[in-house]
């Protein structure tokens, strides 16, 4: 049997980006409905009529000609058409900004690769802010609203979350309201970008894995049987990192647990339907139990208990990222060695009733080999 822990692993030397829709975020609609992102240079070119890159300087002028295009538009098209020709721009590109307008345009559409995480922010503090990741190569994009149809360049977005603006961090947020139109996110910002826009997460020394909930009618006894579940597999693992050999009760793995209070994952809480239950942690904890509870949930206790060393992790969010795949399987067959059958059948029964009861599910999904 296969478990896909469907995890984004993000190296810390990894860039996210901050992209503005627009001056006055007009531009925001045309992002979500298209899934697509774009600077507003309608009917920009980046490389000439042999295919090759223009030079900076001529991608001023071809930036200068996109701007003059956009006021004719908003001028209602009075008087001729700005005229198409890059010749016809030479020694008129020295606005200003236009050397951060180029820099953009190089970054976006030349330099990000498919994967590449970007954020775009809502208008106001109740606005959305959209979290994906660039999911195609350079392409292009029109829509009769903007711009009669003129063409722009743009990249493909797969939109994974959106979150309200108010509730990031004032330095986030502040972020979100500099008009220059492509940001590269500081280091210390990342994290928080990431909580926002993924269920299950590697960041650095943070790992996160989350339980969601579907139904508003969460009870105490459902919240119990979660806890009992993480934290049963939490004192097993920390079992094995002692070293111990021999199988361990529910009882022993709890007590194991009180005797190491720091080891234990912290626990975001979202009690709002839909709800959900954030682990986190510096070690591979979170995503062992977020494991664990798919499985359960999915087949009950006999996915595993008979033959521990049959469940196969893969990983298809981060394929190239041997590393926590292989932590991670390690980490489910050396505790699933440690269980009594009688306590993972309890535990499991019970994060099942909170399934049924709750809906309580994780983005982990589980496949069978006879059945592929």
């Amino acid at each position: 049997m296969k478990i896909d822990i469907a995890t984004r692993v993000v190296s810390e030397d990894e860039d996210i980006y901050m992209i503005r829709p627009g001056e006055g975020y007009w531009l925001y609609d045309d992002f979500k409905r298209s899934s697509s992102i774009f600077l507003d240079f309608p009917q920009l070119e980046i490389v000439n009529d042999q295919g090759k890159n223009l030079s900076d300087r001529q991608l001023r002028q071809a930036v200068v000609r996109s701007m003059d295009l956009a006021q004719w538009y908003d001028n209602e098209k009075q008087g001729p058409r700005p005229d198409g020709s890059l010749s016809a721009y030479t020694g008129k590109d020295h606005r200003r900004r236009i050397g951060h307008y180029v820099g953009a345009i190089k970054t976006l559409y030349r330099d990000l690769r498919p994967g590449t995480i970007v954020v775009v922010p809502g208008e106001d503090y109740f606005g959305e802010v959209l979290i994906g990741e660039i999911v195609g190569n350079l392409r292009t994009y029109s829509h009769r609203n903007l711009y009669d149809g003129e063409q722009f360049l743009s990249r493909k977005v797969k939109w994974l979350r959106s979150k309200q603006r108010g509730t990031f961090s004032d330095e986030l947020r502040a972020l979100m309201g500099v008009p220059t139109p492509l940001i590269r996110i500081k280091r210390s910002l990342r994290e928080e970008v990431i909580r926002a826009g993924y269920d299950q997460y590697v960041f650095g020394r943070g790992v996160s894995a989350r339980l969601n909930t579907e139904e508003e009618n969460f009870s105490t006894l459902d919240d119990y049987n979660i806890q009992s579940f993480v934290n049963y597999v939490t004192g097993v693992l920390i079992a094995v990192d002692l070293g111990r050999t021999e199988k361990i009760s529910f009882e022993e793995a709890i007590e194991l647990l009180n005797e190491h209070p720091d080891l234990a994952m912290d626990l975001k809480l979202n009690i709002n339907s839909k709800g959900f239950q954030r682990l986190l942690a510096e070690n591979w904890k979170p995503l062992v139990a977020g494991t664990l509870l798919t499985g359960a949930v999915a087949m009950g206790a006999s996915f595993a208990l008979n033959q521990p060393d049959s469940v196969e992790i893969v990983n298809t969010r981060s394929p190239d990222n041997e590393n926590c795949r292989i932590e991670v399987q390690n980490a489910v067959s050396s505790s699933l060695a440690l269980m009594y059958e009688k306590d993972f059948e309890r535990v499991c029964k019970q994060a099942r009733s909170v399934n049924q009861a709750t809906g309580l599910s994780t983005i982990m999904s589980v496949s069978d080999d006879d059945n592929e």
